[in-house]
């Protein structure tokens, strides 16, 4: 139920960009392409890794492309660090991202899983969060033109955004906020999609009478800040004071901890009262075991723990990740309205970026 965090760096801004000289625009040679604008190289810098466990490594890379008709190529402006792009870095989920990578890359054809050999990700582009602006719309993309300015997420499993552009399903963009800048706008659209802080300013946006949550002491003052009860978690007396606030309808949890198991019992009885969990057992699992056995093995682990609930009348539920533009419209709308206040905790160049994942990985970071 602690809020998931991140950090944000930004682009260098010293390198020109775009120009009104007749360069042969990168993607010229996709058929998907309706509209771009020209870009001065062919190559773009990059924080890649080159396997998993090892430091990043800044490079000239190929400017992606554009391969199907609903995506946009962009220009990052910012992008912020994300939890799970530390643990991406380090083989997290590559079991099940692997062959979803390859499963898509083949047209969704179930025989390409068939292959012997593994399906490499490396060297893998994170970053989920972007706000940038568009270079170049695929034919399918009828809301966007080259030159507005968006904010968006990137697929758990696609190329990411800590590089100077990058590719993102239309799906996943919105317009950016007018009211805030590109490190501000950056801020919220992976976490409002999977996390608790998020939820929280929109529960309250849209007349929740009482939103309780459990953080860190240090955080305490800025999520009552939010609209909500904030309860230390390392409080001897945590479990108690949740206790006083409850029960609850809906439980939402961000981070899988003896707290958070425990929390079923303060959900109401026979209310279709639910508890959500952001922390599914799948990657892990699937990591540790291999996709068929630790598929099985997370299945297990959720039918328990959702039995568990349902003989009392509650509801235990996974949450996963999806970008929705409709979510986004809703998130940049709010910032706008000031119902939504993003909130900045460090920013980095983009020369810095393997300052910013040290820090992110010790975790506890408060904002973005």
């Amino acid at each position: 139920m602690s809020s998931a965090s991140a950090t944000i760096f930004v682009r260098p801004i010293a390198r020109l960009l775009y120009t009104s000289r007749t360069n042969p625009p990168i993607a010229s040679t996709s058929t998907h392409l309706k509209m771009e604008l020209p870009i001065v190289t062919d190559l773009m810098d990059a924080w890649t890794t080159e396997s998993f466990n090892t430091p990043l490594i800044r490079k000239k890379i190929e400017v992606p492309r554009i391969t199907k008709p609903d995506q946009l190529l962009l220009k990052v402006e910012a992008s912020s660090l994300n939890p799970i792009d530390v643990r991406l870095t380090e083989g997290y989920g590559d079991e099940v991202l692997s062959k979803w990578s390859q499963l898509e890359s083949s047209n969704y054809n179930p025989l390409s899983l068939c292959s012997a050999e593994k399906f490499g990700r490396l060297p893998l582009i994170t970053g989920r969060d972007f706000s940038a602006r568009v270079v170049a719309v695929g034919s399918n993309v009828k809301t966007y033109i080259p030159g507005d300015e968006v904010i968006g997420v990137i697929p758990v499993h696609w190329q990411g955004a800590h590089a100077e552009y990058c590719v993102a399903p239309v799906y996943g963009v919105a317009k950016k906020p007018l009211s805030v800048s590109h490190v501000e706008a950056t801020t919220m659209p992976y976490a409002a999609c999977t996390a608790w802080n998020a939820l929280v300013t929109l529960l309250k946006a849209w007349g929740v009478p009482k939103i309780v949550a459990t953080c860190s002491d240090k955080n305490c003052e800025m999520v009552e800040n939010l609209g909500a009860k904030a309860i230390d978690y390392n409080s001897t007396t945590a479990k108690e004071q949740i206790i006083d606030e409850g029960p609850f309808e809906v439980i939402l949890d961000c981070a899988d901890s003896e707290l958070a198991r425990w929390s079923d019992q303060i959900m109401g009885v026979w209310r279709n009262c639910v508890h959500v969990s952001l922390v599914s057992p799948l990657l892990a699992d699937t990591d540790r075991y291999g996709a068929p056995m630790g598929l099985a093995t997370s299945l297990v682990k959720m039918f328990c723990r959702s039995y568990k609930s349902a003989i009392h009348g509650r509801w235990n539920a996974y949450a996963f990740f999806v970008p929705n533009s409709d979510c986004l419209d809703q998130i940049s709308l709010l910032i706008d309205q000031q119902k939504i206040k993003p909130v900045v905790e460090k920013v980095y160049s983009f020369s810095d970026v393997p300052e910013a994942y040290a820090q992110a990985g010790k975790g506890h970071t408060r904002g973005k």
